[in-house]
C-alpha cells in the first residue's frame, strides 16, 4: 500500500472530501465563529482561578497530540509522504511543548514552576507552541502541493521518523532553555496580565495561524485531511485571539475559552483519524467475512470438484480403454489407407509417365509425318509441277487444249502443295524443331492473324530463350489450341498473348475480348478442348486456370515449373532406330 503501488484512495490524507463531509466542516467552522463572536465581548471577564484546569486541559492536549502524531506516523510509513511527516512532527512538537508548559506553569507544581521556570517562561512557551504548529501546517500543505515532494521512496522509513523526533525534541529543549533564560527575551507578562510587548508577539503568532488557515483552505479539496487541518488552523486563530489578544490576562473568560478552543482543535484530526481507522477496521472485518464466505464456498466447490473428478477419472479410464481398442483399429485402417494411397500415388505416377510417353510419342509421330509430308510428298508434288511446266513449254499452239489442261493441273498441284505444307505445319511446325519456341510462337500468331483477320498482340519476356522438351511442345500446343478456340468460338476482335520465362518457371496467358462462356457449363465442343489443355498441363506438372464469363471474354493462364526428371525428358528413339547396346 505504498506509493510504489499507487496512491490508495482510502486514507484520510488521500481521499477527497465528499459533499456531506464538506457540509459538516462548514457547520463546525460556523459554530466556531458563532461561539467566538458570542464570547468575544466578555473575553476580559475575570473568573475564578481554577488551577486544576491547566493540568487537565494540557494533559488532554498532550495525549491527543501524541496519539494524533503516532497515527500520522503510521500513515507516513504506508504512504511515504513527507507532508505527513511534517504534520506528525508538528503534533509531536505541540505535545512536548504543552508538557513543558504544564510543568513550568507558575503556582501549579511550585510557586515559580518546575524546570527552573521564570515569570515569562509559560507565556513564551505558549507563543512558541502556537507559532510552531502553524509552521508545520504550512509545511504539510506546501509539501502535499508539490508533485515531486508529495511522495518519497525509502527502503526503510524508521530513520526519517527518528530524525524528525530528535529534531523536535532538540527544538523543544532549545526553546525551553530560551524561555527560562530571564534576559534573552522581552517581558510579555507581569503577574497574570500582559505587557505592551505581548501585542506584537501575539500578532506574529496570530498572523502565522491566519496564513496556515488560508493556505490549507486553498488546498481543502485535495484531501479530507487538508480540510480538517484547515478547521484546526481556523480554530487556532480563534484560540490565540481569545486567549492572548482580546482578553486581559490569566483566568479570565478569554483565557478559559481560548484554551477550550485549543483542546477542541487538538481533537479534530484525532477524531477524524479514529473514525477513519474504525471505517478501515469495518472494511477489514467485511473483507474477512467475505473471504471466509468465499473460502467456505471454495471448499464446497472443491469437494464437488473432487467428486466430479473421481467420477470423471473413472469415465476417462473406461473411455481410454475403449479408445485404446479403437486406436488399434484406426492404426490398422490408417496403415491400410496409407498403403492404398501409396499404391494410388504410384499408379498416378505411372499413368502420368505413360501419358507423357504417349504424348511425346504422338509428338514424335507428328514430327515424322510432318517431315514425310514436307520432304517427300511436297517435294514430289513440286517435282511433278516442274515436269508439267516443262511439258507445257514443249507444246505448240496446235495443242492449246492440252496446254490449258496442263495449266489447270499445275494450279491443282499448287493447291495440293499448299495443303500439304499447311497439314505438315499443323502436325508439327518444322520451325519449332529448327529455330525454337519463340520463333514458332511468333509464326503461329502471324499465321493466325492472316487466316482469321483477328488482331493478335504478342509479348515475350525475355525476347529470346530456349525451353527443353517436353515443355516447348506443351507451350506451343496450348497456344495453338487457345488460338483455335478463339477462332472457332470466341467471336473476338483482339487477342493478347503473353509469354514470360522466369527461370525455372514459364507462364503463358491468352486473353480475348470475345463473348466468353460460363466455365461451370461450357459448350460441349469447347469442353473437350479445355480438357485437352488441362491434360497437357498435367503431363508436365503445370497448372492451368481459366477465367471467363458471358460477354466478358476469356483468360487462360498456363504455368509450368519445369520440375520433370531427366528420365522423363529424354527423347524417344526415332522410328526404326536400333537400340544402343548397354
Amino acid at each position: 500500500m505504498s506509493d510504489q503501488g499507487g496512491n490508495p484512495r482510502i486514507f484520510l490524507s488521500t481521499v477527497q472530501p465528499r459533499p456531506n463531509q464538506q457540509r459538516l466542516v462548514m457547520a463546525v467552522m460556523l459554530a466556531s465563529v458563532v461561539v467566538f463572536v458570542a464570547v468575544l465581548p466578555f473575553a476580559q471577564w475575570q473568573l475564578a482561578q481554577v488551577w486544576g484546569f491547566i493540568p487537565v486541559y494540557e494533559s488532554a492536549v498532550v495525549i491527543n497530540d501524541l496519539v494524533t502524531a503516532a497515527m500520522l506516523v503510521g500513515q507516513f510509513t504506508l504512504l511515504r509522504s513527507p507532508g505527513l511527516l511534517a504534520l506528525s512532527s508538528g503534533y509531536f512538537f505541540t505535545a512536548t511543548v504543552a508538557a513543558v508548559h504544564m510543568l513550568s506553569f507558575p503556582g501549579l507544581f511550585s510557586a515559580s514552576g518546575l524546570l527552573n521556570a521564570g515569570p515569562q517562561t509559560t507565556a513564551w512557551l505558549y507563543m512558541f507552541w502556537h507559532g510552531g504548529f502553524p509552521v508545520s501546517l504550512i509545511a504539510y500543505a506546501l509539501l502535499q502541493e508539490n508533485a515531486r515532494t508529495r511522495h518519497i521512496r525509502l527502503r526503510r522509513v524508521v530513520y526519517p521518523v527518528l530524525w524528525a523526533a530528535c529534531v523536535v525534541l532538540l527544538l523543544t529543549y532549545g526553546l525551553t532553555a530560551l524561555a527560562t533564560h530571564p534576559s534573552l527575551l522581552p517581558i510579555i507578562m507581569r503577574g497574570h496580565g500582559y505587557t505592551g510587548a505581548m501585542s506584537s508577539t501575539v500578532g506574529i503568532v496570530w498572523l502565522l495561524n491566519v496564513l496556515a488557515a488560508a493556505i490549507l483552505w486553498r488546498h481543502r479539496g485535495h484531501s479530507l485531511l487538508n480540510l480538517w487541518c484547515a478547521v484546526v488552523a481556523v480554530t487556532s486563530v480563534f484560540e490565540v485571539a481569545l486567549s492572548a489578544m482580546f482578553n486581559h490576562g490569566r483566568f479570565d473568560l478569554g483565557f478559559y475559552a481560548g484554551r477550550a478552543y485549543g483542546l477542541v482543535a487538538s481533537g479534530f484530526v484525532l477524531v477524524a483519524l479514529i473514525i477513519e481507522h474504525a471505517r478501515l477496521y469495518a472494511m477489514l472485518v467485511k473483507a474477512l467475512d467475505s473471504e471466509s464466505a468465499a473460502r467456505t464456498r471454495a471448499l464446497d466447490k472443491t469437494q464437488q470438484l473432487n467428486e466430479a473428478n473421481e467420477h470423471l477419472e473413472q469415465r476417462v479410464k473406461d473411455r481410454t480403454a475403449q479408445l485404446s481398442v479403437t486406436n488399434v483399429e484406426l492404426r490398422q485402417e490408417i496403415a491400410e489407407r496409407k498403403r492404398a494411397e501409396q499404391a494410388l500415388e504410384r499408379s498416378r505416377e505411372e499413368l502420368r509417365e505413360l501419358a507423357t510417353i504417349s504424348s511425346r510419342a504422338r509428338e514424335e509421330e507428328r514430327r515424322r509425318l510432318s517431315r514425310e509430308l514436307h520432304d517427300e510428298l511436297a517435294q514430289s508434288l513440286a517435282a511433278l509441277k516442274v515436269d508439267m511446266q516443262m511439258l507445257e513449254q514443249k507444246l505448240d499452239a496446235a495443242n492449246k487444249p492440252v496446254a490449258d489442261r496442263l495449266s489447270s493441273m499445275e494450279q491443282a498441284v499448287d493447291d495440293m502443295i499448299g495443303a500439304t505444307r499447311r497439314l505438315a505445319s499443323d502436325l508439327r511446325p518444322s520451325m519449332l524443331d529448327d529455330l525454337g519456341l519463340v520463333p514458332a510462337c511468333r509464326w503461329l500468331v502471324e499465321s493466325f492473324q492472316r487466316r482469321h483477320r483477328i488482331r493478335c498482340e504478342l509479348t515475350i519476356t525475355p525476347e529470346h530463350f530456349e525451353l527443353p522438351e517436353p515443355f516447348a511442345s506443351t507451350v506451343y500446343r496450348v497456344l495453338q489450341e487457345c488460338l483455335a478456340n478463339v477462332a472457332r468460338h470466341a467471336g473476338a476482335s483482339t487477342v493478347q498473348v503473353r509469354l514470360v520465362y522466369d527461370v525455372p518457371t514459364v507462364q503463358l496467358s491468352v486473353q480475348d475480348d470475345g463473348i466468353g462462356f460460363d466455365p461451370a457449363h461450357p459448350r460441349k465442343d469447347l469442353s473437350f478442348g479445355l480438357v485437352g489443355l488441362r491434360e497437357r498441363a498435367y503431363l508436365v506438372r503445370g497448372s492451368l486456370s481459366i477465367e471467363s464469363s458471358p460477354e466478358a471474354g476469356t483468360l487462360i493462364d498456363l504455368t509450368i515449373p519445369q520440375t520433370m526428371t531427366a528420365a522423363t525428358e529424354a527423347p524417344l528413339p526415332a522410328p526404326g532406330a536400333q537400340p544402343r547396346a548397354i
